[in-house]
């Protein structure tokens, strides 16, 4: 535990040094959730909203033995609608892989992770909009291979539409977390030199 706390520390050390990627670095846009057919549901991206449920990220080198990315999260507003589709819905963890933890953007603490809470709330504030706009620092140790991802699954529960109705959990979905091209090159480049290495002597 105390190991998964340095890292979460240090996750959160970098989302607040790094602003930049935090905010502009997307590989994807963000996460609206929203309602479909009386449950709460992911609406976009596409690949997430529909079967199967799935959506990859990039993992990107954040410090040296540190790889993570920025996932962003928002509520879905219809075409022209001042309020969006949901009051409040938590984000549940069902599963998540050993050394991959989830934090949110400026805080300490990670939230998600073996052993961390697992539950993420968030609720609209229509005094501050912009409040439920946040963003989940994913980061391991441990990079993964292509092949082998690192994984996210969570649902959506205890969900309230903007009208107060409650709806149903949502479908379970799955983030995947792969290394990126470029540290799969360094990566090779790395053996090669220690096969080369080893020939030489």
């Amino acid at each position: 535990m105390k190991r998964l706390t340095t890292l979460g520390l240090s996750i959160a050390l970098t989302a607040l040094m790094s602003v930049s990627f935090a905010q502009h670095d997307h590989e994807h846009e963000d996460i609206h959730l929203g309602v479909m057919n009386g449950a709460a549901a992911v609406v976009e991206p596409h690949e997430l909203a529909e079967p199967p449920y799935t959506l990859q990220y990039d993992l990107e080198e954040l410090l040296p033995g540190l790889f993570g990315v920025d996932v962003g999260w928002d509520f879905h507003f219809e075409d022209g609608s001042s309020t969006p589709q949901l009051r409040q819905v938590t984000i549940q963890q069902l599963f998540i892989s050993p050394n991959l933890v989830g934090v949110i953007e400026g805080e300490d603490d990670p939230i998600f992770g073996e052993g961390l809470p697992g539950t993420w709330t968030l609720t609209f504030d229509p005094n501050d909009p912009d409040a439920v706009h946040q963003h989940i620092i994913f980061a391991t140790d441990r990079l993964p291979t292509r092949d082998n991802p690192l994984k996210f699954k969570f649902r959506l529960v205890n969900a309230l539409a903007w009208d107060g109705t409650a709806l149903n959990d949502s479908v379970d979905y799955t983030l995947e977390f792969v290394p990126e091209p470029a540290s799969l090159f360094a990566l090779g480049a790395g053996l090669a030199g220690l096969v080369g290495l080893r020939r030489r002597k």
